[in-house]
């Protein structure tokens, strides 16, 4: 990276868990790493973005890897629009045909091939697994072995696909936030995309009735996603589930606070139903 730039001559538009957006210029942006432990995310999530301009995907594009005040930042295009999930809390009638339209960009996705600078889903999962402080030192050994039977794949998997992931342009869909991204099996894609859209955490401010409200919601378009996702690929219902348990396992290492104990439940219980383990979807 040569070319450097001051954050105190740009303006600060927006602040995230991992990265703060800056105007640059005409229709671009600067994200700029927050922590330095997020330092080599972003750089990672740069090379996807070369990886998926180079193939025409729905993405934002990326022109170049930048420091600013001595953290890396990417210079991007900058989207703007309603994301799917704003389209389902202003119309929730209308929440089947957003979860029919994330199906239809998933798949898309999911039909890039991928490769190496891509990472692999089941190394991910592994690093993951074994960081869990929440689960149990027997269900940390079962997923670990989990994840050896299960197969790998050269699909692309976005990593956190989910409404919120989705911006509509005027003349587009663009699918953002690439830095989780891997390559595998098309089924742990689909798995934690279900997962987050069935599993519905409650929030700081939200009471009990609104939050009911959105579980069923969410329970709503996660089957119809499901559902919609069949109609194009030949969905295996045991692997899904057994990627499912390695996805609630993953998450209760970097997930949100109040939805991992809940997860840790689902997956003891999953486990302790061994006979019934490729069918643990439908226990969520």
């Amino acid at each position: 990276m040569n070319n450097r730039v001051r954050l105190s001559e740009l303006e600060l538009m927006a602040r995230g868990g991992q990265s703060d957006i800056y105007a640059f210029g005409e229709g671009r942006v600067l994200r700029v790493a927050r922590r330095e432990q997020d330092y080599d995310r972003l750089r990672y999530e740069f090379r996807v973005y070369e990886y998926l301009g180079k193939r025409e995907a729905p993405v934002p594009r990326a022109y170049e890897l930048l420091e600013a005040d001595g953290a890396p930042a990417i210079s991007m295009e900058r989207v703007s629009g309603a994301t799917l999930m704003d389209l389902i809390r202003k119309n929730p009638l209308g929440a089947g045909n957003v979860a029919r339209e994330l199906a239809r960009l998933h798949v898309g996705i999911l039909r890039f091939g991928a490769d190496p600078p891509i990472v692999d889903s089941r190394e991910k999962a592994r690093v993951c697994v074994s960081r869990s402080e929440l689960l149990p030192e027997g269900a940390k050994a079962d997923i670990l072995a989990l994840v050896e039977q299960l197969p790998d794949g050269r699909h692309l998997c976005h990593g956190d696909f989910h409404p919120g992931n989705v911006i509509r342009m005027q003349n587009r869909d663009c699918i953002i936030d690439w830095s989780a991204a891997s390559r595998g099996d098309f089924h742990s894609d689909v798995a934690h995309t279900y997962l987050l859209l069935k599993n519905v955490p409650r929030v700081p401010g939200v009471g009990r009735i609104m939050h009911t409200v959105q579980k069923r919601l969410g329970g709503a378009v996660a089957s119809t996603y499901l559902q919609s996702v069949g109609k194009e690929l030949t969905v295996d219902g045991g692997l899904l589930s057994r990627w499912l348990l390695v996805k609630a396992a993953e998450r209760t290492y970097y997930g949100l606070p109040s939805e991992k104990a809940r997860l840790v439940r689902f997956i003891t219980d999953c486990l302790d139903r061994r006979s019934e383990i490729d069918r643990c979807c439908e226990r969520l």
